[in-house]
């Protein structure tokens, strides 16, 4: 990475080294910016609050999850996120990119960590700490790129898309250019893959990486490269460690926080940077989205609030707080199997999987199960479930890129602001974020089109 990105990861690197007082009380010179201990690299990967479990959000921003009102998008906090919600070309105006910000940073967290690794002797003592570091530092470095490469890279139909700065070193001078998008796969793969043997199975943290979320991730990165047989062996994988599914039945509808943070179907906890846009009580589910549940479905009265008359608010985030949900959960995961056993032609694995999540969210009595033997529509209603249970995540606009590859699914978005029209075509080049206008502008890096 160059310039911009530098100066971006030293004040991290010097923010993070500060982070635990007694790191600081150790280290009163200048080395306390160097992590020397395996204490002081997990506390690196431990500043989960404001570096490593934060996940972009300008995704959700621009996808059809939601919409707001004239007046209530001309007090958004910031450019980025009205321009996002209208897809204009020049989205930032000269703001600084959070998105793009924050998953470097916890990149350059996990190469400082990795790199530090080396230079601590391994012994019998140590070497299952070693091993649930570098398997946390290769993890949230896969998870980085992974979440830059769904905003910042072109519609995954385009044969010579460019992906992301594939960076794999802490030298904050040494210059790394655009991967290819396929490039930028086999690197979230290799880490990941390499990660799993180091990992624990178990975590009594839900911000600390294990097996299962390492796994689910794979399920979901192969989902996006349309590899749907090594998908659906990733999620059955996950699956087989952890499967618990919340009974909605046993939530609090009516509460204004009805999932608790933390809960047991929470795989790995992320939450979104916070715009305007995403915790406005003016942001509204979109219409057509809220009416597709029926009555009997407990997430119309679990996720939605009643605004004003025939607008709802989505209340449901699995952060257990107003801070949007970005992390991993088995309902996606059952999900991804369900889709690609569909796919793959195994439907009675399908209903298997729909069924159980449907079961879990449906009042206790009058879920009827699915029964749907062709697997066209089968897929259809998936999916359509898909859209119904993973609104107001970090998925969306990954889907939207996804599904837009096959006429079947491929829509266009529409948006009206203050008597004027805008559109998304499907595979429109907008689909790709823009380089934000500082990284261009000094490293020269070349920029999606517009």
């Amino acid at each position: 990475m160059k310039k911009y990105i530098n100066s971006i990861l030293i004040v991290s690197c010097l923010i993070a080294a500060g982070c635990s007082d007694d790191f600081l009380e150790k280290k009163p010179d200048k080395s306390l910016v160097v992590p020397t201990t395996l204490e002081d690299l997990q506390a690196l990967l431990d500043n989960a609050d404001r570096v490593m479990n934060i996940v972009p959000a300008i995704g959700m921003v621009a996808s059809d999850d939601a919409f707001t009102t004239d007046n209530a998008w001309q007090g958004l906090f910031t450019a980025t996120e009205r321009n996002s919600y209208i897809w204009k070309d020049n989205i930032y105006e000269g703001e600084a990119c959070a998105d793009w910000n924050i998953p470097y940073q916890q990149v350059f967290y996990a190469n400082v960590v990795l790199e530090g690794l080396e230079k601590i002797e391994p012994t019998s003592a140590n070497e299952v700490q070693r091993k649930s570091i570098r398997g946390s530092a290769l993890f949230f470095r896969a998870h980085a790129f992974h979440q830059l490469l769904e905003l910042f890279s072109m519609p995954v139909g385009e044969s010579s898309a460019l992906g992301i700065p594939v960076r794999l070193t802490a030298d904050v001078n040494a210059e790394v250019n655009r991967a290819s998008r396929t490039e930028t796969l086999n690197q979230i793969i290799n880490d990941l893959t390499e990660a799993l043997p180091l990992l624990p199975v178990n975590s009594s943290y839900k911000t600390r990486p294990t097996t299962a979320a390492a796994k689910a991730l794979l399920a979901r990165v192969y989902l996006i490269m349309g590899e749907y047989g090594s998908a659906e062996s990733w999620a059955s994988e996950s699956l087989s460690e952890n499967d618990y599914l919340m009974d909605y039945n046993t939530l609090n509808a009516a509460a204004t926080r009805p999932v608790a943070r933390m809960n047991d179907e929470i795989l790995f906890h992320g939450q979104m940077i916070t715009y305007g846009y995403t915790v406005f009580s003016t942001t509204y589910v979109d219409t057509l989205l809220y009416a597709s549940y029926e009555n009997d479905d407990l997430r119309k009265q679990v996720f939605f609030r009643l605004r004003s008359p025939n607008r709802y608010t989505f209340k449901a985030n699995y952060t257990g707080t107003s801070t949007l949900f970005g992390g991993i959960a088995n309902d996606e995961v059952y999900l991804i199997r369900a889709e690609c056993r569909a796919r793959l032609g195994n439907i009675a694995g399908a209903l298997d999987d729909l069924n159980a999540l449907l079961e879990k969210r449906w009042k206790t009595g009058a879920f009827v199960p699915v029964e749907e033997t062709d697997p066209e529509i089968l897929l259809v209603r998936i999916l359509e479930e898909r859209r119904k249970e993973l609104l107001f995540r970090a998925t969306r606009w990954s889907d939207l890129k996804r599904l837009n590859q096959d006429n079947r699914f491929a829509i266009t978005l529409h948006r009206k602001l203050n008597g004027t029209e805008y559109s998304l075509a499907p595979n429109d080049v907008r689909y790709a974020f823009p380089i934000p206008d500082q990284e261009i502008q000094t490293s020269g890096i070349e920029q999606n089109p517009r």
